[in-house]
């Protein structure tokens, strides 16, 4: 079985300059193989390359319409391998031109590849390759995961195959926030590419180097990588390529405070992808966006249009990030317009934008649009600096930012972040320690009208216990049941002094509890193995304020019940143990 460039590597250097050549080298071979008289074997390859072409310089149109065709060459030869991996080409091609519809429908067609491959690896991991990225783009990163990650294990006699696939591993990675991971396949990439000599492919790797580099906060890393992949797309022609890297580039510029260099950046950005036949809408729009976003840095009233005119593009093409990018943008120029009109007035509101990003997982980015509503929001419904701190979670030069801000301008908001800070990261600790103990825990639920309000609610350093729960109206704790009950006691009395009188407390002993793991950042609670909360929350909201029921099960002593007592609580002995 052959490849479908195969029969023209005695007659031409067509494949290694698909990879590596300048675009005016590999345009002089591909027009003296037109004029050759090849055989329909050559021939069918030819066409395969001409696609190849295409793809490469983002002339989408020809390069679906030459990898059909040569799909059906080979078909009519007999040549199953090459005819099939033509067709992935082919419906990879009609995936970078978009629209979203046509993403699911190619799905399903190179399912239908992979199921007909008869046992042939190589069709399999193509088709099962390009399956991925068309999931990826669907937004779904599970499906993705999965197909890439069965490419990936089945890649290793194919390894030119092998490095693409890390690439789009790697850019998975990167869309889902795991920038380690994403770091660690990229330059795996980046370094398999190198030595079979496909610049295009080292080029998409440095790209996503760079935008992870980027999210990361890392600007002079990211400017770097993107600086290396616009030199080597520009290099090849490779239009697609360059046009992304110089919009992150212009991204880079913006971040380190130069809206001059993101303007030019972004506008050869803009010429290029409209060069492309068919033109690259994509980039047009991301282009467009950050051209709108340049100019609103400088003070340019067409700024307002640039990005009207980017929504539109975003909404045509069905981006959802390129929305939201632009919506936040749009408010943004809103509040700026309010904040500098000589008489105060209302702007748009950051929710919107906020609530775009949030749905697309971008916990940092919504930091930043918090950042700009308590900014440009006067009054007590701007964003908290506790709020700005919970969603800057996971990164660090937001976090940075953040408290070098609060250093010069509000010290004892500083003070106060940074001991909420220790306290949940305490509690977290605690947590976590708790998964290597065995089975059994103490539970307790703490019902009152003060918890979730702002009082302390998590366990001191002095305290046994670990918080998991902790919602307006209700406190749970738990300790390891190898914990004195003294000290179980001594951190309920705390409790009940810091939520108030009316607080009441339900414990439980649940021998076959288990911490199995403490929270993400984002999740509402520990996975806890053999723990039903429900009954024991019910306990405690139905006890009169300022009782403590004990359950049977718990050896509850006299020293252990004075802490509780002068703390203010009334304890009561479930007899029948209750809730277990």
């Amino acid at each position: 079985m052959i490849r479908p460039l195969d029969p023209l590597n005695e007659v031409s250097s067509i494949e290694r300059l698909l990879k590596s050549a300048p675009a005016e080298e590999a345009h002089a071979e591909m027009a003296r193989l037109e004029a050759e008289g090849l055989d329909p074997l050559r021939a069918a390859a030819r066409l395969f390359a001409k696609g190849a072409l295409g793809q490469r310089e983002g002339a989408l149109d020809v390069a679906r319409e030459s990898l059909a065709a040569a799909d059906a060459a080979f078909a009519a030869l007999g040549e199953t391998r090459a005819s099939k991996i033509a067709r992935c080409e082919a419906i990879l091609a009609a995936v970078r031109r978009g629209p979203r519809a046509v993403y699911r429908e190619s799905v399903a067609a190179l399912e239908a590849i992979t199921r007909e491959a008869n046992g042939d690896a190589l069709v399999e991991v193509v088709a099962t390759h390009y399956r991925g990225t068309a999931e990826r783009l669907l937004g779904d990163a599970a499906a993705t995961q999965r197909s890439l990650l069965w490419a990936l294990e089945r890649s290793q006699p194919f390894l030119d195959e092998r490095a693409k696939i890390l690439n789009s591993l790697g850019t998975l990675y990167v869309v889902m926030g795991a920038h380690g991971a994403a770091r660690e396949l990229l330059e795996h990439a980046a370094e398999l590419h190198h030595q079979h000599g496909d610049v295009i492919g080292e080029a998409i790797a440095f790209g996503q180097l760079g935008s992870a580099a980027l999210a990361l906060g890392n600007l002079e890393r990211a400017r770097h990588f993107l600086q290396r992949q616009e030199w080597l797309c520009s290099r090849v022609g490779d239009v697609f390529g360059q046009a992304r890297a110089l919009n992150f580039l212009a991204d880079v510029a913006s971040a380190r405070g130069r809206p001059d260099d993101a303007l030019a950046l972004a506008t050869r950005a803009r010429e290029i992808a409209s060069s492309a036949r068919p033109p690259l809408r994509l980039w047009i729009a991301y282009a467009t966006r950050a051209i709108g976003r340049a100019r609103m840095d400088l003070g340019d009233t067409n700024a307002r249009e640039d990005l009207e005119a980017a929504a539109t593009l975003f909404g045509e093409v069905g981006n959802p990030l390129g929305a939201a990018l632009t919506s936040w943008d749009r408010a943004r120029i809103e509040a700026r317009a309010a904040a500098s009109a000589p008489e105060p007035r209302a702007h748009s509101t950051f929710f919107g934008p906020a609530s775009q990003l949030s749905a697309l997982g971008l916990s940092g980015r919504v930091a930043e649009v918090l950042r700009d509503d308590r900014t440009f929001s006067t009054g007590g419904a701007r964003a908290s600096e506790k709020a700005i701190a919970a969603a800057s979670q996971g990164l660090p030069h937001l976090s940075v930012a953040q408290e070098v801000e609060l250093l010069h301008a509000a010290p004892d908001e500083l003070a106060r972040l940074a001991e909420a800070k220790t306290t949940a990261q305490r509690n977290l600790a605690r947590l976590s320690a708790f998964c290597l103990a065995p089975p059994g825990l103490f539970v307790a639920a703490v019902a009152s009208p003060s918890a979730g309000t702002g009082r302390p609610s998590l366990p001191s350093e002095r305290s046994a216990g670990a918080a998991i729960a902790d919602m307006p109206g209700l406190v749970v704790w738990a300790w390891l049941t190898s914990t004195p009950v003294v000290e179980v006691g001594r951190d309920l009395a705390a409790l009940k002094v810091a939520l108030g009188g009316d607080a009441r407390a339900r414990l439980s002993r649940v021998a076959a509890a288990r911490v199995l793991s403490a929270p993400l950042a984002g999740e509402v609670g520990p996975l806890v193995e053999a723990l039903d909360l429900g009954p024991i929350v019910a306990a405690a909201l139905s006890l009169p304020p300022g009782t403590l029921e004990v359950g049977a099960s718990v050896a509850w002593d006299p020293e252990a019940e004075g802490r509780a007592v002068m703390a203010g609580f009334a304890i009561r002995r479930d007899p029948t143990d209750g809730p277990a």
